[in-house]
Order: C-alpha cells, then sequence, then structure tokens
C-alpha cells in the first residue's frame, strides 16, 4: 500500500523544475537549420551524378539542410515531449521573418551608405 502511493505521488508531482541539458542547444540547431535551408536553398543548385547512370541530377542545396530539420523534431518530441517541441518549431517560425527583416535592415543600410557616397 505504502509502495502504490509513493508511486502515485512521484507520478503526479509536477516537474517544473525539471532542467533539460541539451534542450537549448537543440533548440538553436533546429532553427540554424531552418534559416539556413532557407538562405541556401533557392540560391544554389546542388548537382548529383550516380556511379552507372549517365543522368546528372540537379535540386536545391536547402534540400540537403531541410530533413534535417524534421531530425531535430522527432528529437525533441521523443525526448522532450510535444509541448517543448512545439515551442521549438514555433521559435523557428518566428526566426524566419527576424532572419527576412535583418535582412531587410541590411540592404537598406547598405543602399544608404551608397547613396551618401554617391556610388551609384
Amino acid at each position: 500500500m505504502l509502495r502504490t502511493t509513493l508511486v502515485t505521488e512521484l507520478a503526479n508531482a509536477p516537474q517544473q523544475g525539471r532542467r533539460y541539458q541539451y534542450y537549448d542547444l537543440i533548440m538553436v540547431g533546429f532553427v540554424v537549420v531552418l534559416i539556413c535551408s532557407n538562405l541556401i536553398g533557392p540560391a544554389k543548385v546542388a548537382q548529383l551524378s550516380l556511379p552507372g547512370i549517365d543522368t546528372l541530377f540537379s535540386f536545391g542545396a536547402g534540400n540537403l539542410f531541410f530533413p534535417i530539420g524534421y531530425i531535430f523534431g522527432d528529437i525533441l518530441t521523443e525526448v522532450y515531449g510535444y509541448a517543448r517541441a512545439r515551442r521549438v518549431i514555433w521559435a523557428g517560425l518566428f526566426g524566419v521573418p527576424g532572419k527576412l527583416f535583418c535582412s531587410l535592415y541590411a540592404l537598406w543600410r547598405v543602399r544608404q551608405s551608397c547613396r551618401e557616397r554617391q556610388y551609384y
């Protein structure tokens, strides 16, 4: 009876104070892979030639990075649970527009400095 009560108390104990050691690194890795697949994908074309086949396969280089994001998502879901995996996915989705605004700001600043120096 005492053992059953102890197991029930441990199962129902709040785990809010639980500390994950690699959660932050996996989150950063997921966001970086997602942003890199969007930056590299449209710009670079990868060509692959398989031995024995004379055909040259062409595809976007982002296709090499994007499956790595699925691996990160699978690790997050299996190890840290759905709630934490959703937070990481939302962080990645908010990171992509952040990358867009940073890129637009950098282009605007370069254009402003060129206008000030009258390069074009």
